[in-house]
């Protein structure tokens, strides 16, 4: 099992402003809350916050349902998702974890959803990763292609990248190492299915890091997530006014007509700071997969925005 560091890489620094975007051809856009400011790469100590996280899923920041009776926090998130799910009869799963209180709060997490563009991520982790058992760092050309599949989802660069590092062979390698449970490479990237769960588990890795991921090339993947165009600007960090986020959203219309929405990343605002993961399928149209994610991705920054107030007001 890989070993996890205990501090996180990076702290974000952003800003947000609403900006309207213009539809495209493969990757549609939506409207835009916000653009993010430049990162700043900078290390800081929060070892016990983060002391018990596991990527494997066995503690927290895992994604996996905890054996213990669940928090109050968990109960209010689960009850504000079953609320939300009553109300508007979609299809969507959530997962988040808190540093804060190491804990991670799942909703319908192990329901399987297709990929689309998130898996993005995962490509440019396995890049990483073979980069650091060749001791070397990214050349210009991959860190091109990861610039363009993070920055602006450009699948013709995807497609360039996944057969430079390997295809499904390397990518399954990399969800081994993370422990993924429900997540399995094919040939066409993007169609296999995936879970919030497993999906977390992904985030936690390129904020939190692990021994065989070289950090300075981690911290290349967080900026790319931090700085996505105005068109890829939607989705978790919805709520937010004034966050840093860093993010890969995906969507997907399947055999059907309908389109599964996803959306990942990290958020930090004020003393507010989570991984979260949200995915949708079954919307007529991808807008709806937009406005269903937001929304859902609104509620949990509320519950947390509520959770680090009153975090803050117990502790004076």
């Amino acid at each position: 099992m890989p070993s996890i560091k205990r501090r996180p890489i990076f702290a974000l620094v952003g800003s947000a402003a609403a900006i309207l975007l213009a539809a495209q051809t493969v990757d549609v856009a939506v409207d835009s809350r916000a653009g993010n400011e430049d990162l700043q790469a900078q290390a800081l100590s929060r070892a016990s916050q983060v002391e018990n996280l596991r990527i494997s899923g066995q503690a927290g920041g895992g994604a996996d349902a905890k054996a213990s009776e669940p928090s109050l926090d968990e109960q209010q998130f689960s009850v504000a998702m079953d609320e939300y799910a009553a109300a508007t009869g979609k299809t969507f799963s959530a997962a988040v974890y808190d540093p804060a209180t190491d804990e991670t709060w799942t909703y319908n997490a192990r329901q399987g959803y297709m990929e689309a563009s998130i898996v993005k991520v995962s490509m440019v982790l396995t890049l990483i990763r073979e980069a650091t058992e060749e001791g070397r760092g990214l050349t210009s050309d991959e860190m091109d292609l990861s610039a363009r599949m993070i920055q602006s989802s450009d699948n013709d660069a995807t497609n360039e990248l996944y057969r430079h590092i390997g295809g499904a062979e390397a990518l399954q390698e990399t969800y081994d190492l993370l422990a993924l449970t429900s997540t399995e490479a094919g040939p066409l990237w993007g169609a296999s299915t995936t879970t919030a769960a497993d999906q977390l588990k992904i985030v936690n890795a390129v904020i939190y890091g692990t021994d065989w991921l070289n950090e300075d090339q981690l911290a290349y993947l967080q900026k790319l997530m931090n700085r996505v165009e105005a068109s890829q600007y939607w989705g978790v960090p919805s709520g937010t006014t004034h966050a840093s986020v860093a993010l890969k959203n995906g969507w997907l219309q399947d055999d059907d007509g309908k389109w599964d929405v996803n959306s990942i990343g990290y958020v930090s605002e004020d003393s507010t700071e989570y991984g979260i993961t949200v995915l949708s399928s079954g919307n007529p149209e991808m807008e709806d997969g937009v406005s269903l994610i937001e929304d859902v991705a609104g509620i949990i920054h509320e519950l947390e925005r509520s959770d680090a107030a009153q975090g803050s007001a117990g502790s004076n």
